[in-house]
């Protein structure tokens, strides 16, 4: 049956957690976008509502303040309540997040011939899941090639870089880290010819930020449920420097889904112009959207347990969205077939490297062979 659309929507967008390019503050470890459909009438009410009930001072809510203390988590709750069926939230862990992205510009440049294949058995999640692991659990020589890939991303340098690069590690690191370093140190070539010119300027200086990503995702998601959107978001240094995808979908009406993976994701939607850069002062709905985002990035945080935390956590599966950035330890589960796949990709992967073999010269038949290997019954009753 078709989805029947509604006409038009004025979204409102705020963030909680902006760190840009720096996805290792230690003080901000959840970045959350959220976005509020919502009149500007209704908007301005609740905002007039909440200031007066809760004495919320200088006229603005401000999530981020307002989460500190129990009588501003009891305002937010109240948000939230009348916010139902109206807001959508797409949250990250940062660090997880800049696995990611380690994957992306680190192993995508060698491997962009045929990533499909990597990406349709989930090889990126594997890699940036057992980095992040290491970077949580491993200490000081993990933490310092994780700020190292961050400087890269930053300033566009490599020759600061002491460990990223390096074949010869001396620091305490797993097996699995120690294929992803000689993967990077044998494959340094491809990676300076995809950063080059890019890096440290112009857009390429936020390309660590979560900002645009987030803002694309959430609006493609309400784009399935109107006709046209009108986009209101705080003022962003990322947002300012970068628009071009955004203004692709100016009076777009057609609707494209990527079918990459299990799911269709929407990639398309319609916006009435250029994305507004608002003063929230100004901007009743984009306050409401700041409230959410703090809410949701303050119930990410698991450190946090108050009742109003834990109530939260409870709305996150109807609110956060597909764009969001959790690592899923199921794709390092070492009972499962697909991360011994893809630990044996991996390792065959820093054995060619090392070797200045071809890497990807005859690796579908590797892949096919492993799989093979490890559905057979040989493999099973040693397992036994």
């Amino acid at each position: 049956m078709e989805n029947i659309l509604e006409e038009h929507a004025s979204v409102y967008f705020d963030e909680s957690g902006f760190t840009g390019n720096r996805l290792l503050d230690s003080q901000q470890t959840i970045f959350s976008y959220a976005a509020v459909v919502i009149e500007d009438e209704e908007a301005t009410a609740l905002v007039d509502h909440i200031i007066q009930k809760y004495g919320i001072q200088n006229g603005e809510i401000k999530g981020g303040n307002l989460v500190k203390k129990n009588k501003g988590r009891r305002a937010l709750d109240e948000i939230l309540s009348s916010l139902h069926g109206k807001m959508k939230v797409s949250v990250s862990d940062k660090k997880y997040a800049l696995a990611g992205k380690f994957f992306e510009y680190i192993f995508e440049p060698s491997l962009a011939k045929i990533n499909s294949v990597f990406y349709s058995i989930n090889f990126h999640k594997f890699v940036s899941t057992m980095l992040y692991m290491d970077f949580v659990s491993r200490g000081a020589y993990a933490e310092e090639i994780f700020e190292e890939f961050e400087s890269l991303m930053r300033t566009g340098n490599f020759d600061s870089l002491k460990t990223l690069f390096s074949a010869d590690s001396t620091g305490e690191l797993s097996q699995t880290l120690d294929y992803i370093l000689t993967f990077a140190a044998n494959n340094k070539d491809a990676v300076v010819n995809e950063l080059d010119g890019y890096i440290g300027e112009g857009s390429g200086k936020w390309s660590l930020d979560l900002t645009n990503t987030s803002l694309y995702t959430l609006l493609a998601d309400w784009g399935q449920s109107y006709k046209t959107l009108t986009a209101y978001c705080d003022k962003s240094k990322p947002l300012e420097s970068d628009q071009e995808l955004l203004k692709a979908m100016i009076g777009r009406a057609d609707k494209v889904f990527s079918t990459f993976g299990d799911e269709e994701i929407p990639i398309t939607f319609n916006l009435t112009g250029p994305i507004k850069l608002v003063d929230s002062k100004d901007f009743a709905g984009v306050q409401l959207a700041d409230a959410v985002a703090a809410v949701f990035s303050y119930a990410c945080n698991r450190e946090n347990t108050d009742q109003f935390a834990v109530k939260w956590r409870g709305l996150i599966e109807d609110v956060v969205t597909y764009g969001s950035v959790f690592p899923d330890f199921d794709h390092i589960d070492p009972s499962r077939l697909e991360a011994q796949r893809n630990g044996m990709i991996l390792q065959e992967l820093a054995r060619r490297s090392e070797s200045n073999e071809d890497l990807l010269d005859g690796i579908t038949d590797f892949i096919r062979g492993a799989t093979y290997f490890l559905n057979s019954p040989e493999f099973a009753l040693a397992k036994a």
